[in-house]
């Protein structure tokens, strides 16, 4: 039998969308897509970080000034009521993904705990 997994990995996208997670996720973008200030921020900060992560996978160090910004900023959303909700949600979101993660990894796991030697108690 010839199983298409990538069949069941869609399923699981259309099921996300309908998980309690998901939705309380949706809902908190949406927030903060109705604060314009908070939403603002947030965009300057993310933009702030893909830069700095950009320049680290080109091998360089952000500035201590751009540091020094991205950490203001970050003071800055994480008092803001729709950033920290959208944050929480964030949080429930990824840890639903990583059980999902162990449960589908787990035979993976189980086959290498076979060659792995035995801790001594």
């Amino acid at each position: 039998m010839v199983v298409n997994i990538y069949d069941t990995a869609n399923d699981m996208s259309r099921q996300l969308v309908e998980t309690q997670e998901f939705q309380s996720l949706k809902k908190a973008l949406d927030e903060l897509k109705a604060d314009n200030e908070a939403l603002t921020s947030f965009q300057k900060f993310q933009k702030m970080q893909a830069d700095a992560q950009k320049k680290q996978m080109q091998g360089q160090q952000p500035t201590q000034d751009e540091i020094n910004a991205i950490q203001t900023l970050a003071k800055e959303i994480s008092g803001k009521k729709p950033v920290q909700n959208l944050m929480n949600q964030e949080r429930q979101i990824d840890q639903m993904l990583q059980q999902l993660n162990k449960t589908i990894t787990s035979p993976i796991q189980d086959m290498y705990k076979e060659i792995m030697p035995k801790e001594d108690k």
